[in-house]
This record gives structure tokens, C-alpha cells and sequence, in this order.
């Protein structure tokens, strides 16, 4: 890595402006073709009988099911909200309209949903005449979590209510699923201090398995199903889930259940198929870009660059270098810079970064960790560099979902061992080649870096040596320098 290059990954990691340096113009390329759907497609497909709906209310209703177990919830309010236009007394679109701002686990709440989900639940409540049981226990439940309190109260109300619920009601695969949801929005941790799960997620666990015996298609029970063991380090345990969002044919609106199947897939070591179900998602994407900028478009561009960085993720993991160059084209200027330094790319990255390209590594301490391990490999101080790389590992190497999937531009987990090798210190980087590819299988930088570690040592190094040659698609060998 050269000078030019460590300032670039400071200005990428941390916001500081690089010296030197060329600008070139951005390439232009063509829109992304949408790539063909599975050989075996079937629709997607979420369902919500209500009794007494006509076939286009009930339809609003499933489609705003479906968002709802997508994320995409600013559609799913839109779907609701007309749902109630056609059926005002229709409490489960009420109740839907309120869980729009609440099921999202990556953005249960804001001031703005707080405020939409407490007129939605006061206006339902105002029209419960004629619901269903089912309804109003979900009204009443979801009431709970728009009440007075701190948010950790609101949504442990709203959680313990509808577990209190599915104790005697175990018939309806959505009321087990949305049950999940609020759980585990409710929960702080999954493990005691003893390492083993709690009881509230062995009744999430519960809850997702018995929605999939009643409906083995439910969306939104395969999408929380795969985060849940994801995050138990039990991924092998989803794999089931993966195959089957993989399978189906989407909508435009719900690009982040395919990308789901991809969460799976980088933790069993199926890139190709990471890369794949993700092509699928950012076309997705596209398609529904193109269709206006509403609540769902705006809502769903929170996920867009997730979806690309998996594409990325995958091709670079495996050497398809030139396809990964030419999807970042099509998108903005932060991918084409992690493309570029991901591989290495010193005047392509600069040339990004003199432009103001940065992208946020999410975490201070990590980020300030590579920046300082960038600065060491560019004065040739292997020491510093290691110990860099150490800081960033430490912090990172029991954080579920953690490296490499976060951090793929600049992969902690790797760059650790390859520091480590650099310093001759091929045992320390064996056990760290070693640990990695446990939560990463197949990943060929890593085989390469095993099988590099014990050859430094005199040991048999075939294993990892044929694996590597099995995985890799690049054009040319890996070296140390591609390392990290």
C-alpha cells in the first residue's frame, strides 16, 4: 500500500482530505440489466385473511403485509392507509398502519413514526365494533407500545401483550410472526452470562417455527428467522430460509428479502449465490426507483446500498474483479471507492477520494484502527500495522454480523493475519486464517492466508492450498499484498 493510498482509507474511514492526486472523470456505464428470476419461481406471497373484505381491500391488506415483513413500511402505510379508504372500520389496517413503525428491527422507531402509530391506534381503537377477536388483541397490544414511557417499556408492553396472547393462540402464522418482531425489539441481549440463549428468544425460536408449520411460505418468519440465527451463530440452522426466499419471484418494493438470503449465504461460503439473490435485489431496486419517489421509494433507498455492498462483497471475495468494477459504475462514488480499495486500486481510489468520495465505517474505534493500520504499511512499520489491526479484531471478532460482511472494503479479520504474516509471526496468523474461516467458509483470501501460514511453518498446507484453488476466480494469483 502506498502513501496515497493510507490517505485515501484515512479519508474513506474518517473524513480527512488526501494529498495529491489526479481528478479523472466518472465512467459511464449502462442501467444494470435485471438478471433472470430462479428456474423454479414462484410469487412471493403474504397473507392476511380478513373476514368480510372484498378482493381489493383484501389485496391492500396482503400488499401491505407484504411491506411490512419486506421493510419497506412506507409502502406497507400507504397500502393500509387505502385499504381504510375503501373499509374505515377495518382495525387490522389500523393496527397495520401502527406496526409500519415498529417492525423494522433496524429502525423500530423515530419521533415521526411515534406520532403516526399513536393517531393510528386511537383511530382504531375507535373502531373496534365489529373486529375480531384476533384484532383487538392486536389493537390493544400495540397500544401498549404507543403509550406513555421510555422505549424499552413501550416495547416490552407491546411484546409481553401479544406473548400473553399467543400462550393460548397458536393458529394464526402472522400473529406468531409479529409476536417475534416485538420480542425481539423488546430484548437487549440474546445469550445470558453463561453463553446460553434466554428464554425469550427460545420463545421467539418458538414462535417462528410453529408460523412455518402452519405456513411454510411466510415471508416474514423466513426473513426474522435468518437475522435470529444469524445472530445466535447458528447460521447453517437458516439455511432452509435462505433457499426459500431465494426461490421466490418479487415485487418491486421488496428488495431486502432476497438480499436476506444473502445474510446466509456469506456465512456458509455460497458467494456465487450471495451474489446472485443480491443482483436480484439492487434490480429490485431499480424497477421501483423508476416508479416515482414515494414513502416506499424513499424508505427502501435505506437499503439500497446494503444490497450493493453484498454484490461487492461477493465478487471481490472470489476474485471476479472486472464484474465488480463494472457494478460499481452503476452505482455512486463511495461503491467505485470501496471496489478500489478493496483491491488495492491506489490511483483509482485517490482519484475517488480528491473527488470528496468517503464512506462511513460505522464504527469510531474500528475505523480510526485501519486508518492507523494504513499509515504503518505506508511507512513500512509492520509492528505498528499489527498492532492496528489488533485493536480493530479485538473489536470486532465477537460482533454478530461483524467482519468480514461489514468491513468488506477493508477486511479486519484478514488484514489482521496478513499483518501478522508480514511480521513473521506465521503461528498467530495461523490461529487468526484459522478462526475466520470458521464464521467464514470458502472464503479464498483467507484459504490463500492459512495455507501461506503454515507454509511458513513447515507444515502441510495442501488443504487450504486445493481449497483455495477450488474458490478463487481471479486472474492471477493472490499475494500478501492483496491482503486486508
Amino acid at each position: 500500500m502506498t502513501r496515497v493510498l493510507a490517505a485515501v482509507l484515512a479519508t474513506a474511514l474518517l473524513g480527512v482530505a488526501p494529498a495529491g492526486a489526479p481528478v479523472a472523470p466518472a465512467s459511464s456505464a449502462p442501467a444494470v440489466a435485471a438478471p433472470p428470476q430462479p428456474a423454479t419461481v414462484q410469487p412471493a406471497r403474504a397473507h392476511w385473511a380478513v373476514q368480510g373484505a372484498d378482493d381489493e381491500t383484501q389485496r391492500l391488506i396482503d400488499r401491505g403485509l407484504m411491506m411490512l415483513y419486506a421493510f419497506d413500511v412506507g409502502e406497507a402505510r400507504i397500502a393500509f392507509a387505502d385499504a381504510l379508504k375503501r373499509a374505515p372500520d377495518l382495525a387490522l389496517a389500523y393496527w397495520g398502519a401502527a406496526e409500519a413503525d415498529t417492525i423494522d428491527i433496524n429502525l423500530p422507531q423515530t419521533g415521526a413514526g411515534d406520532r403516526r402509530g399513536a393517531d393510528a391506534v386511537a383511530e382504531g381503537r375507535r373502531h373496534l365494533a365489529h373486529a375480531s377477536e384476533t384484532e383487538r388483541a392486536l389493537v390493544d397490544a400495540i397500544a401498549k407500545r404507543y403509550g406513555p414511557g421510555t422505549k424499552k417499556e413501550r416495547f416490552t408492553r407491546y411484546a409481553d401483550a401479544l406473548s400473553a396472547w399467543t400462550k393460548t393462540h397458536r393458529d394464526d402464522p402472522n400473529v406468531l410472526t409479529v409476536t417475534a418482531y416485538a420480542i425481539w425489539n423488546a430484548e437487549d441481549a440474546f445469550f445470558d452470562g453463561h453463553d446460553a440463549i434466554t428464554p425469550k428468544v427460545k420463545e421467539m425460536l418458538a414462535d417462528l417455527d410453529d408460523a412455518l408449520k402452519l405456513e411454510p411460505t411466510n415471508l416474514g418468519a423466513h426473513h426474522l428467522r435468518i437475522h435470529l440465527l444469524e445472530e445466535l451463530r447458528r447460521a447453517h440452522e437458516a439455511v432452509s430460509d435462505a433457499d426459500a426466499l431465494s426461490s421466490y419471484g418479487y415485487p418491486p418494493g421488496t428488495s431486502h428479502l432476497p438480499h436476506m438470503a444473502g445474510h446466509i449465504w456469506a456465512r456458509v461460503g455460497e458467494y456465487a449465490r450471495l451474489v446472485d439473490d443480491n443482483e436480484r435485489a439492487v434490480a429490485n431496486d431499480k424497477v421501483w426507483f423508476a416508479q416515482g419517489d414515494g414513502a416506499g421509494q424513499h424508505y427502501m433507498r435505506n437499503y439500497h446500498d446494503h444490497d450493493v455492498d453484498f454484490v461487492l462483497y461477493g465478487l471481490t471475495t472470489v476474485g471476479r474483479n472486472d464484474e465488480a468494477r463494472a457494478f460499481a459504475k452503476n452505482e455512486d462514488a463511495s461503491m467505485q471507492l470501496k471496489v478500489a480499495l478493496r483491491l488495492h486500486d491506489t490511483v483509482r481510489a485517490a482519484e475517488l477520494a480528491k473527488g470528496g468520495s468517503t464512506f462511513g465505517d460505522g464504527d469510531v474505534t474500528v475505523g480510526s484502527a485501519l486508518a492507523q493500520g494504513a499509515a504503518a504499511l505506508a511507512k513500512h512499520d509492520d509492528a505498528a500495522r499489527a498492532a492496528a489491526y489488533a485493536r480493530a479484531y479485538n473489536a470486532t471478532k465477537n460482533n454478530l454480523p461483524g467482519d468480514p460482511k461489514n468491513w468488506w472494503p477493508t477486511p479486519i479479520g484478514e488484514g489482521y493475519g496478513a499483518a501478522l504474516l508480514a511480521l513473521g509471526k506465521a503461528s498467530d496468523a495461523e490461529t487468526v486464517f484459522g478462526a475466520e474461516l470458521k464464521r467464514f467458509p470458502n472464503d479464498p483470501h483467507l484459504e490463500w492466508g492459512l495455507a501461506e501460514a503454515l507454509k511458513a511453518q513447515g507444515k502441510d498446507d495442501a488443504a487450504p492450498r486445493a481449497a483455495y484453488k477450488a474458490h478463487w476466480k481471479g486472474s492471477r494469483d493472490l499475494t500478501l499484498a492483496d491482503l486486508g
